[in-house]
């Protein structure tokens, strides 16, 4: 396999994990009767601290390479799983979840990696199938965590049994780590393009680079759309069409398998013919109408031909985002911008699980009215230096500069 493959593989065992767990933590922390402020301190707590963390793993897998951040982030990931599978005291459990958002590099320095071992005309592709990996493991995950807790388990372990699941799958990704990936960035490539001193003014520089801080606006607007829809659509399918808790698993399962077909198949045949920039606008646009069409739906065909929009727009702006971003940015920077992007996002979903879930309290459809006009707003975002931005790809690649 090839090391592409192989770190896709490690990016979708890990994602596994992780879906796995967070449709049960909060059933399992308040098994041991922990309060509401106790569950939502264990939920935030990874966020944030992935939010502090993530340049800084970025930055160092620039200048110590991307395998020993995959490592290290993989390990603690595995750690933090099987503490929670096995405490019940909410101090250790806060401490857990601290660990794996301080070592969560998983996914950005997976990006970097995909970035080191593509060049600029399969740079999408590669994002893109990292985003396949997201929407499997989005669409498996849970399925998975549905049946570990059906098992006829005796006492506490049933639901303790996904968390161990967890930390099993983190622990196989991390033996592939060590065991089949190789340094993507060798040692002589970062004596030669050594990364900026690692410091929060280095990370700004970072983002004064070209074009660099619109994308990374461009990304922080898209998730913070789209988060309203992961935070709300469960208690909206029950508002708005009364379905149980398993209608909503099938239609997140079908959301991500919609996604992970286009980010792993469609994206690939789609950006050689109109390249990034287009697919950003046309994704927007996409994803724009769907969240339209949801604060509309008043039926399951509506709702269907929403989630469609939604799915395949989304699938679309994702890797092409990423995509881009790894095109115009130096080789010695992929890491921190990456980091950068993945701390950015977090804070995006943060304020977006928020305000959507405030806004459902308000009206039902509200929620993915915010997300529209988010959408637009990214859209206009998008218009302004696109133009731009093609044309210093061109002259970048007239000129040979882009990696």
């Amino acid at each position: 396999m090839s090391p592409l493959g192989i770190v896709v593989l490690i990016v979708l065992i890990d994602l596994l994990g992780f879906t796995v767990v967070m449709p049960l933590l909060a059933p399992f922390a308040e098994q041991y009767g922990f309060r509401e402020w106790q569950i939502g301190l264990l939920f935030s707590a990874y966020p944030l601290c992935q939010l502090i963390a993530g340049p800084i793993l970025g930055r160092m897998s620039d200048r110590y390479g991307r395998r020993p951040i995959l490592i290290f982030s993989q390990a603690g990931t595995a750690l933090s799983f099987l503490i929670l599978g096995l405490s019940r005291n909410f101090t250790v459990m806060l401490l857990a979840r601290m660990l794996d958002g301080a070592s969560g590099g998983n996914i950005l320095v997976a990006q970097a990696y995909v970035a080191d071992v593509t060049t600029p005309e399969n740079r999408s592709r590669g994002m893109g199938l990292i985003g396949m990996a997201f929407g499997l493991g989005f669409v498996m995950g849970p399925l998975l965590g549905g049946v570990l807790v059906s098992l006829p388990i005796a006492g506490d372990w049933r639901l303790r049994l996904p968390f161990l699941a967890a930390a099993g799958f983190s622990t196989l990704a991390w033996i592939l780590v060590l065991a089949r990936l190789p340094e993507s960035r060798p040692m002589e490539a970062r004596d030669r393009e050594a990364a900026r001193v690692l410091s929060w003014r280095g990370l700004v520089d970072t983002m004064t680079l070209p074009e660099i801080g619109q994308l990374m606006l461009l990304g922080f607007l898209s998730v913070l759309a789209f988060a309203a829809l992961e935070g709300t659509l469960s208690l909206y399918l029950r508002r708005r069409m009364d379905w149980n808790a398993r209608s909503a698993a099938f239609v997140f399962a079908g959301l991500g398998l919609l996604s992970a077909l286009v980010q792993g198949g469609l994206i690939r045949r789609l950006v050689p013919r109109f390249g990034e920039p287009r697919l950003i606008g046309a994704g927007i646009a996409i994803v724009a109408l769907g969240f339209a069409g949801l604060a509309l739906a008043s039926g399951a065909l509506e709702l269907a031909g929403a989630i469609v929009l939604v799915g395949v727009g989304h699938g679309l702006v994702g890797p092409s985002v990423s995509g881009l971003l790894s095109r115009i940015t130096p080789a010695s920077e992929q890491g921190a911008v990456f980091g950068t992007l993945s701390s950015a996002q977090t804070l995006a979903r943060m304020i977006s699980y928020s305000t959507a879930n405030l806004l459902l309290g308000r009206a039902t459809a509200a929620p993915y009215w915010f997300g529209f006009g988010v959408y637009l707003a990214a859209g206009l975002t998008a218009m302004r230096f696109m133009t731009h931005l093609r044309l210093h790809l061109e002259k970048s690649q007239q000129a040979g500069t882009t990696r």
